[in-house]
């Protein structure tokens, strides 16, 4: 039965993506027919025709190479080249070769295409990025007005454990290496609020982490370094942190977690929590007299403490404003699995609930902040003094995959999600890249200030080169995605 639910939110995520290039299309097909172009085809997909109709005219199809779309302008752009077809008579009429006479139609139409402006090549290049701007701006409106629940770990500033050692990757050790985490070597605390990263403010929790694994900080040997600014006990500080990376594809860490309230859920009769009273809806509150920032920490203390010595856990009885009682227990040792093999673990028996916050996000300023995102993560891939890489990033696997894990979580945990791809998807078809929107752009803006067309050799060569490295780009990153899914 798993396997069918498992099967169905993939269905769920697939639906998701197409809308997203469907709506990516729409803005471009719109906006020619406005325009007056003459349209052939609109294209789900690359390659190979699956399925598809006619139309007035017009071809719409989805094809076998669901890496995008395409909506075949021959005005524009020459799809022929790409599809395996033949160059259209636009280009053929419109472009000169690089000798500077003018080529000779040799397209089987028996009439020529009518230049299109600036203008008009502007515009319809650029309505794709709109239609994804609008459409996120419309999901994130809903979000606004309706909400979704969010953890409030997820929403805070303040960290909620600090670990004592990180795995470090090692090239030269399979297993990689256990260090001392970066934040502890640091003096890094629970409790500790996180105000700004490389003198940027911080948001939530998520800001703070994007901003550390996409960070070029280094000092003057290479060492990588993060300057980050904490407010401890009503005192502002600069903290300077020298982050590990993880894992094959290392992402910088530096060995922290977010802050967050949480509830004791289900408990085991047999274990302490249980039998010294301990019941569902408490709140943990301090242990030993620490103060409790994270269920993380809480486990890190009972797992440090002293074999056979009780522990003493402060818990607001209830939830978040119940009478305060204090327990004593002591900590049973098992062993629990742990990949192929088991490790102990002191536990005290029972399951943690977070505590969840329904949100109203301003749809502005969500989308500005993905719209930093992005920023963040194009910076470090450009950037050499940054580990973000191109297998870091997520190819169409990777997002089905996301969006079937959000899809799980809920409806508005997908729009969210949506949100994100579309704001992402419209960044990066502006940049000015042949094939893409803003290679498109590009080239008709060099034509117009060069007063004639580029050479048309020159432009098929460029556009079935990117094709290439497009393809193979998403070749490289899905296998990533593969290996990330099926380690």
């Amino acid at each position: 039965m798993s396997y069918i639910y498992d099967v169905a939110f993939i269905l769920v995520a697939l639906f998701a993506l197409g809308f997203t290039i469907f709506i990516h299309e729409l803005g471009h097909f719109l906006a020619a027919r406005r325009r007056g172009l003459v349209i052939r085809r609109f294209s789900i997909g690359f390659g190979p025709r699956i399925f598809g109709w006619t139309r007035n005219g017009i071809e719409y199809r989805l094809s076998a190479i669901p890496f995008g779309g395409y909506v075949a302008l021959p005005q524009l752009v020459d799809m022929g080249r790409i599809e395996g077809g033949e160059a259209n008579e636009a280009n053929d009429t419109e472009h000169k070769q690089d000798d500077g006479e003018e080529q000779e139609a040799n397209s089987k139409s028996s009439e020529s295409l009518p230049k299109i402006s600036y203008a008009d090549k502007m515009i319809v290049s650029v309505m794709g990025a709109v239609f994804n701007v609008l459409l996120a701006f419309a999901l994130a409106c809903i979000l606004g007005l309706f909400g979704y629940d969010r953890y409030d770990s997820e929403l805070t500033t303040r960290i909620g454990y600090v670990a004592d050692t990180v795995e470090r990757w090692d090239p030269l050790f399979e297993e990689n290496e256990q260090i001392t985490s970066p934040a502890k070597a640091a003096g890094i605390l629970p409790g500790d609020q996180v105000l700004a990263v490389d003198g940027n403010e911080v948001v939530n929790f998520m800001d703070i982490q994007n901003r550390i694994v996409t960070g070029t900080g280094r000092t003057d040997t290479g060492k990588r370094l993060v300057s980050l600014t904490i407010l401890r006990e009503n005192q502002r500080m600069e903290t300077e942190v020298h982050p590990a990376v993880f894992g094959n594809e290392e992402i910088r860490i530096i060995g922290i977690g977010p802050a967050g309230a949480f509830f004791i859920d289900d408990l085991n009769q047999s274990m302490p929590a249980a039998q010294a009273g301990l019941e569902k809806g408490d709140q943990p509150i301090s242990i030993n007299g620490s103060q409790i920032h994270s269920f993380r920490q809480l486990q890190e203390v009972i797992q440090n403490s002293e074999s056979g010595t009780p522990i003493s856990l402060t818990v607001s009885k209830g939830g978040e404003d119940g009478p305060l009682e204090t327990y004593s227990m002591i900590p049973v040792e098992k062993d629990l699995p742990l990949g192929e093999g088991t490790t102990r673990r002191k536990l005290i028996g029972f399951s943690p609930e977070f505590k969840v916050i329904t949100t109203y996000p301003n749809p502005f300023v969500l989308i500005v902040r993905r719209v930093k995102d992005m920023y963040l993560t194009l910076s470090g891939l450009v950037s050499p003094k940054s580990d973000v890489k191109l297998r870091n990033m997520s190819g169409p696997v990777g997002i089905v995959n996301h969006l079937s894990i959000f899809a799980k979580i809920g409806f508005k945990k997908l729009l969210w999600f949506v949100v994100f791809i579309n704001v992402n998807l419209a960044i990066l078809n502006l940049l000015p890249i042949p094939v893409l929107d803003g290679g498109h752009m590009l080239f008709a803006t060099v034509e117009k200030l060069r007063g004639k067309p580029l050479p048309l050799a020159f432009l098929e060569r460029a556009q079935v080169l990117f094709v290439i490295l497009l393809f193979s780009f998403m070749l490289y990153v899905t296998f990533f995605d593969v290996r990330r899914i099926f380690p």
